[in-house]
């Protein structure tokens, strides 16, 4: 059986997609499957019958891309699961007590209903996936820790049930709900212990 240390310690400069004190091994994943992804969505969705045409929703479709496929690989990160689930740090602005209320965080992405707006997808089929992410980040805040990455995982697996055979965001959106969900159900709401390489450890302290 392999081990690592755990340590909640971090320090560093601001990362909003890894977190703070990311390696950068963990930062180059990140960012470069958040590139990866955006990619494919934009190439796959030049391919549809009716592609998005305006350059402004073509940036608007890479930012979703980036920030909600790419974050759904970023939020399972040793580094983010330390920063978003430890204690404040003196010098954190709002910015990180944001990030690690998960209930105010999740209520700012009204990501579904924007995409519905812009990209003509079902407004009806947005709202209702925005209450049922805030529902289920209660969900899972409200169990006990051993039971909260099984509940999520669950959720996570109903959504995209769901978006795929109930309620679809809309053509070309496919992708949309599932990378919500694994972003901020089974990633941000989730408290695991954040496992840190041996070399890490010495560097910024046991925890």
């Amino acid at each position: 059986m392999q081990t690592a240390p755990i340590s909640w310690n971090y320090n560093g400069g601001n990362d909003p997609l890894c977190g703070t004190g990311a390696t950068p091994t963990e930062r180059l994943f990140a960012y470069g499957m958040a590139t990866l992804f955006t990619v494919i969505i934009l190439l796959v969705d030049q391919h549809r019958d009716v592609p998005v045409a305006d350059g402004w929703r073509i940036a608007l479709l890479a930012f979703f891309a980036f920030d909600i496929a790419g974050g759904a690989v970023a939020n399972m990160l040793n580094s983010c699961k330390r920063f978003y689930h430890a204690r404040l740090q003196p010098g954190e602005g709002r910015i990180a007590r944001l990030a690690k209320n998960p209930r105010l965080f999740t209520a700012i992405h009204v990501h579904p209903i924007i995409a519905a707006y812009f990209f003509q997808g079902s407004l009806l089929s947005a709202a209702a996936w925005y209450v049922l992410l805030q529902a289920s980040v209660a969900v899972v805040l409200a169990l006990p820790l051993y039971l909260r990455r099984a509940v999520a995982t669950g959720l996570t697996v109903l959504a995209l049930l769901g978006n795929q055979y109930l309620l679809p965001l809309g053509a070309g959106l496919e992708w949309f709900v599932p990378c919500l969900f694994i972003k901020m159900v089974l990633g941000h709401a989730v408290q695991e212990e954040p496992y840190r390489a041996e070399q890490e450890l010495r560097r910024h302290g046991s925890a």
